[in-house]
C-alpha cells in the first residue's frame, strides 16, 4: 500500500464510516462494453471522447441527456451499420457487464465493516443491474440521472456531496475510490474527502502526492479497512428454552423487537436468528469493528439484557455467548 504511513493510514482507514466508489472503469471492467458491441477494445479512447463531449456539451443550455441515450448515440457513431435496437439493447444492459476478479469479495467484505456505495456516471436501472449481480444494495447510490449532470463537472459533484451529507454521512469519515483521478480523485480532494486510487486498465493515476492511499484491489482496500478496524466481530449467543410453548414466544421476542433494537446500535452491520429446532436457537451479531462491539457491551447490552430478563426468567431460556474476530475467509 502507497500513500501516507502505515501509522497515519491505519488511523485514516479506522475511521472510515463510508466508502464510495466510481463505478465503471473501477468496479465494473467496461473495456467490456466495446466487445460486446463487436467492436474492438482498442477504440475505447474514440467511445471516452464521443462520451465526454455528450456529457459536457459546449451550449449551457443543452438538455441533459440520460446515460442510456448518451450510449445510443455513442454506439451508433461505433457502429454506424448496427440495428438501432440492438445498440439500445447494448446501453440498456450496460450494468450487466464483468466486475474486475477482486470486486464481489471485496465489497462482501468491505460492507462488513463500513456503509459502501457509488457516484456513478449512469442511469438508475444501470445500477439495479450491478446491486443484482452483487447481491446486495449500496447503503448510498448517487447516478448522473439524479444530479442532472455527470462528473467531473462542479455541478455533479457539489450535488453528490450534498446528497451525500444529507444522508447523514460525515465528510471527514467518508472516503471516495476511484481509478480516475481526474473524474473522481482530484474533484473529491478538492471538496475535502479522503481518496483513495486503485489502478485499473485505462484509468487516470493521480499525480504525485494526489491521493491518500493507493491499493492494488478492492479486496485489498477491504482487507485493509477490516485490519485497521480490528474487525468485522461476531457475536454469537445460544439459546435454549424449556419447551416449545416458551421457545416460540422467544423467538417472536427476537424477531419482533430484540433483533431491530440490535440492529439500531451504533456499529451494527447484521443481526439474526437461526433456528435449529423446536427448543434451540442462535443469534448471530456482527460489529464492524472490536471498539464498537465493546460499546455495545458497556452502553447497549445492559438494556437490551435487562429487557430479556423482564421477559423470561431464567429456567425458561438459557443462553450462552461467544465472541470472535472474522478474519478474511473470502
Amino acid at each position: 500500500m502507497a500513500g501516507p504511513s502505515r501509522t497515519s493510514s491505519t488511523a485514516l482507514l479506522a475511521g472510515v464510516d463510508l466508502v464510495t466508489f466510481d463505478c465503471f472503469g473501477t468496479l465494473v471492467d467496461w473495456q467490456q462494453a466495446l466487445p460486446a458491441l463487436s467492436v474492438d477494445a482498442s477504440r475505447m479512447p474514440v467511445f471516452l471522447r464521443e462520451s465526454e463531449r455528450r456529457q459536457r456539451p459546449d451550449r449551457r443550455d443543452a438538455p441533459f441527456l440520460s446515460y442510456r441515450t448518451i450510449l445510443e448515440e455513442v454506439g451508433a457513431v461505433l457502429q454506424p451499420d448496427l440495428d438501432p435496437v440492438e445498440v439500445a439493447r447494448w446501453a440498456r444492459r450496460f450494468g450487466e457487464l464483468p466486475f474486475y476478479p477482486d470486486v464481489p469479495a471485496g465489497i462482501a467484505l468491505l460492507g462488513s465493516v463500513v456503509d459502501i456505495g457509488v457516484i456513478s456516471n449512469c442511469d438508475a436501472v444501470h445500477q439495479l443491474d450491478v446491486v443484482r449481480r452483487l447481491g446486495r444494495p449500496w447503503d448510498i447510490c448517487v447516478v448522473s440521472e439524479e444530479l442532472g449532470a455527470y462528473k467531473p463537472t462542479d455541478r455533479a459533484w457539489d450535488r453528490a456531496v450534498q446528497l451525500v451529507k444529507e444522508r447523514g454521512y460525515d465528510r471527514e469519515r467518508w472516503l471516495h475510490v476511484s481509478a480516475w483521478d481526474d473524474y473522481d480523485l482530484a474533484p473529491a480532494c478538492a471538496r475535502g474527502l479522503r481518496t483513495v486510487f486503485i489502478p485499473r486498465p485505462g484509468g487516470v493515476v493521480p499525480q504525485l502526492g494526489g491521493v491518500d492511499v493507493t491499493v492494488a484491489d478492492v479486496l485489498t482496500l477491504a482487507r485493509t479497512i477490516a485490519d485497521a478496524k480490528d474487525g468485522p466481530l461476531s457475536y454469537e449467543v445460544e439459546a435454549e428454552a424449556c419447551d416449545a410453548v416458551v421457545f416460540e414466544r422467544f423467538a417472536a421476542w427476537m424477531c419482533d423487537e430484540h433483533l431491530a433494537d440490535v440492529r439500531a446500535c451504533a456499529g451494527v452491520r447484521r443481526a439474526e436468528l437461526i433456528q435449529f429446532d423446536s427448543v434451540r436457537a442462535r443469534m448471530v451479531y456482527r460489529f464492524e469493528s472490536r471498539a464498537a462491539f465493546a460499546r455495545y457491551l458497556e452502553r447497549d447490552a445492559p438494556r437490551l439484557r435487562a429487557r430479556g430478563r423482564e421477559l423470561f426468567r431464567e429456567d425458561e431460556v438459557k443462553l450462552s455467548r461467544t465472541e470472535g474476530t472474522v478474519r478474511h475467509v473470502l
